[in-house]
């Protein structure tokens, strides 16, 4: 029963990725636009043993007319990595990860108070070599659009990995009148936004966001050979927004982890281990510019 929950509260949630009409962005009327970021998480040790990690992300993404590409590098930083559990010869699992992903988007109006959404997209979570790690994904919703400002929608996603594939229903709920001012609410999965612009040049912006990649780990991996690292995890956090210009928008915040799980599987996708790490703080600063 909690795993039906649980499925369908991460259903309605992924309204942000696929729900908002053209208009009720932050890159609205935008027909391109260039974003990069850093993230750094403090230490956090894996629960029952006295090995800690911090990481440091970097990532740099663009978006042109329907299409979306973006490629992250996440550096992790060990402490006591030999005690970690996770290798049998106590040397480090691994140092940087990386993902790149390719999407397309088109919504088309059916009507005043109709749209449909359809999407898809390629992804690859890779330590080294790239076989092996492709993931897809493709969906299509229908969004009911009110005049207030409000947006609901209904649809199916699919989502394809060797590791794990699954079919989802969408359910989808949003507030995003035009403009950047006064207050927005785009309710989503993997992220739920609440925003307040001040004025035209500061904005306050909460979140919670979930996460789970899979990455291919390396032929000779000394956690798996060939095998497989799924990190998971969610996030809540707050950003204060500032554009310094019309077309460029600076985010800086703190945010707070809970829930970390990572899941080792081997070559062959059976899940050989699962961890749970402690709860830890971060922060991150985005810059974007749009056209």
């Amino acid at each position: 029963m909690r795993k039906i929950f649980y499925i369908l509260l991460c259903s309605f949630f992924y309204a942000l990725a696929v729900q908002v009409p053209a208009n009720a962005g932050q890159y609205a009327g935008s027909k391109a636009f260039i974003k990069t970021g850093f993230d750094h998480a403090f230490n956090s040790r894996i629960s029952g043993t006295d090995t800690e990690i911090a990481s440091n992300r970097y990532s740099f993404g663009g978006s042109y007319s329907y299409f979306t590409l973006s490629y992250d590098y996440t550096d992790y930083t060990w402490k006591k990595s030999g005690d970690s559990g996770l290798t049998a010869s106590g040397r480090t699992p691994w140092t940087g990860l990386n993902r790149v992903s390719l999407g397309a988007r088109k919504n088309f109006l059916l009507s005043r108070e109709w749209m449909l959404s359809l999407g898809g997209g390629v992804n690859s979570a890779f330590e080294k070599e790239i076989s092996d790690s492709l993931g897809a994904r493709a969906d299509f919703s229908f969004i009911r659009i009110f005049d207030n400002g409000w947006t609901s929608g209904v649809g199916v996603i699919g989502l394809y990995h060797p590791v794990k594939s699954r079919i989802l229903p969408i359910f989808s709920l949003s507030y995003a009148p035009a403009g950047d001012l006064g207050l927005s609410a785009r309710i989503g999965f993997p992220e739920t936004m609440f925003r307040y612009g001040f004025n035209s040049h500061l904005a306050a912006r909460g979140y919670v966001g979930y996460s789970a990649t899979i990455y291919r780990l390396k032929n000779n991996s000394p956690v798996q050979d060939k095998g497989y690292f799924r990190d998971r995890a969610i996030r809540l956090g707050m950003d204060l927004e500032f554009k310094p210009f019309r077309s460029m928008s600076i985010a800086l915040g703190p945010y707070y982890i809970v829930e970390r799980k990572w899941e080792i599987y081997d070559k062959n996708q059976r899940r050989k281990q699962r961890e749970r790490l402690e709860n830890t703080p971060g922060i991150r600063m985005n810059l974007s510019w749009n056209f």
